[in-house]
């Protein structure tokens, strides 16, 4: 039975200077009582608008057309959608905490739908609560907590259990777990396919994230400007995609089994402030025909399970997923670093980092003192033109080590040493010229830039904090150098623009651009894709393998992605509860992995083929295991 049924849907968006994005372009898109869809795409391709069409949650301004058909009944637009809205549809949105209400308790922000939309009410409310932090996995003590009090994946299970609060047919799932480590994402990954195959819960879930897709829904719709260019059942769709999109961003996967090396998707995705004539995805198309430049394609079926729009595909043989045109990072055909692979550029040794715990009043009166180790005892080594990955869940202790290093966390015992000057205990002064050749990128660019900046202001505050540049002249040709670099050009064309005027992996590799026009010796890179699409994710760390191997820097890469991480460093180490519990190449962690948690981290990652066997390792079997 067709439980969700959105016909020809068209949303517009209004810009501050009177022109519209058409963000949404004519969609067609079903659902059917117990169904696991995924809608897939890259940023601004009209993915979460489509869901906040169908929920009424579009902002003032935006206009609607179409029809969204709920159980046969029309629900398209605010008015319709709000009596349908917790009930029957409700949402699961991006940040656990962003959609959670920092000042209220867990409990009150369960109960609230239920009194709102009469499901229950007082102490049936309250157990019905408790009941539901339990489903999720969580005790239902944490009631009381506020969600600062919880981590990310805690919070994340706390959005689903009061999406689920109301007992509605349809889900839906805006980046879940996007920015969650591996561990985390597999357990609200599992979370959410128990639910829907136990309550018969429908489930339409967004993501940029294919393995995501491929690992929890049965059905894929594949988004590119506004569109939906391919559809179908999940497996055949990624055994055998037919769309040159679809296979470009298969391909810009890394498989950690397998080993296959991702593949850079050039091009950027088309803005939708404009009309667009034909094909929106002609200009970055390999295969395009001169009727990809005259007619828009429409969806066709190839099989009764997979249907596509796309001109080339009736003309041309499937294609199955392969490197394409473009060149593996591993092979990129780069100038090569001839300096010395010996120098050590950081060395890191028995470092131990701890921070105070609050007690009970009772012990603090007695003058009592408890601390916890956020890192215990961690030694690495990076050298000069090598990449060495820092691998963990969140609460590893990854970030901690990369503060301490830079010296913004306090450091309880250990030895840090930057070309073989002991900066353990160095005095700020002593600190400046050593931050000049220690930079940091970290993880999202829209808060550690400055939004009331423009691109050429960013870029050249680190000049002015270490006065490498005097005039004017040379700050600006300096600047231009470095966007130059991270493939920002013109540069002119950047540079007068503010961090909301770009995309995300534009605004990341300004961020890059001020780390590196310092010209640093080593870059500390806190999860730096993590929050970018797969096909940016690939512009950005090539940009950075490339930047590595021409010039000798030294690079620490802190990440929970061990996909990322096999395919772009040269070592891994492990961290785990604060301690280095594995270290060694990529190749020898990933294929010959020795201590279970990182095993369990392996086992986590989700994969594209589902027929690719791997090991069931639990992280309660490693906290056993030591």
């Amino acid at each position: 039975m067709t439980l969700l049924d959105v016909s020809e849907l068209h949303v517009r968006l209004p810009l501050p200077d009177g022109r519209e994005v058409h963000a949404v372009r004519g969609i067609n898109l079903t659902v059917v009582d117990g169904d696991r869809m995924g809608l897939v795409g890259e940023s601004g391709c009209g993915k979460t608008t489509t869901l906040l069409a169908i929920i009424g949650l579009l902002p003032p301004g935006a206009r609607v057309s179409g029809r969204v058909l709920f159980d046969g009944q029309d629900i398209l637009g605010e008015h319709g959608s709000r009596p349908h809205r917790w009930t029957d549809v409700s949402i699961v949105f991006q940040g656990g905490l962003n959609g959670l209400n920092p000042v209220k308790r867990v409990g009150a922000q369960l109960i609230e739908p239920m009194e709102l939309h009469g499901t229950a009410t007082g102490s049936a409310a309250r157990g019905r609560a408790r009941e539901l932090l339990e489903r999720v996995g969580l005790p239902a003590s944490a009631t009381d907590r506020y969600p600062h009090q919880l981590s990310g994946g805690m919070r994340q299970r706390v959005m689903i259990a009061m999406a689920l609060a109301c007992r509605p047919r349809l889900l839906l799932a805006d980046e879940p777990t996007t920015a969650l480590d591996v561990i985390v994402q597999a357990r609200v990954l599992e979370l959410l396919r128990t639910l829907a195959i136990e309550d018969g819960l429908a489930l339409l879930l967004v993501t940029h994230d294919l393995p995501v897709v491929a690992q929890t829904c049965d059905r894929i719709a594949v988004m590119y400007g506004g569109d939906i260019v391919e559809t179908g059942d999940t497996a055949e769709v990624t055994r055998l995609p037919r769309h040159p999109y679809t296979t470009s961003l298969l391909a810009a996967v890394p498989e950690l089994v397998s080993g296959t090396p991702s593949v850079n998707l050039a091009g950027a995705p088309p803005l939708l402030d404009a009309p667009i004539r034909g094909c929106s995805f002609r200009p970055r198309c390999s295969r395009a025909l001169q009727a990809c430049s005259d007619e828009r394609p429409r969806l066709a079926g190839v099989s009764p399970e997979h249907s596509v729009a796309c001109h080339a595909q009736l003309l041309l043989p499937p294609m199955a997923k392969r490197a394409g045109e473009a060149v593996p990072v591993s092979m990129r055909p780069v100038t090569a670093w001839n300096g010395s692979s010996t120098t050590d550029v950081l060395a890191v040794n028995g470092l131990v980092v701890r921070y105070p715990v609050a007690l009970p009043l009772t012990a603090r009166r007695r003058r009592r003192r408890a601390t916890t180790a956020a890192v215990d005892g961690v030694s690495v080594i990076v050298k000069a033109g090598e990449t060495l990955a820092l691998v963990g869940e969140s609460g590893s202790g990854k970030t901690t080590t990369a503060h301490a290093i830079l010296r913004i966390a306090p450091i309880t015992a250990g030895v840090i040493r930057v070309h073989g000057v002991d900066i353990t205990h160095a005095r700020e002064r002593e600190l400046r010229p050593i931050r000049r050749r220690v930079q940091m990128l970290y993880q999202d660019p829209f808060e550690a830039l400055n939004p009331r900046w423009r691109v050429r202001q960013l870029v050249e505050e680190p000049l002015l904090i270490h006065r490498t540049a005097h005039s004017l002249v040379e700050r600006q040709g300096l600047v231009n150098d470095a966007l130059e670099r991270v493939e920002l050009t013109p540069a002119s064309t950047f540079a007068d623009r503010f961090p909301h005027e770009l995309s995300g992996g534009q605004l990341q590799r300004v961020a890059i651009a001020a780390a590196l026009v310092l010209e640093p010796e080593l870059l500390i890179a806190d999860e730096p894709v993590s929050m970018l699409d797969v096909s940016t994710r690939g512009g950005i760390l090539s940009l950075l393998d490339e930047l590595k191997r021409q010039q000798g820097l030294a690079l620490l890469m802190i990440t929970h992605d061990l996909s990322t991480a096999a395919h772009f460093a040269d070592r891994i180490a492990v961290l785990y509860r604060g301690q280095v519990v594995e270290e060694g190449t990529a190749t020898d962690v990933i294929s010959t992995p020795q201590h279970p948690y990182t095993q369990a981290l392996i086992a986590a990652v989700p994969r594209v083929d589902r027929r690719i066997p791997v090991p069931k390792v639990t992280v309660d079997q490693t906290a056993r295991s030591g």
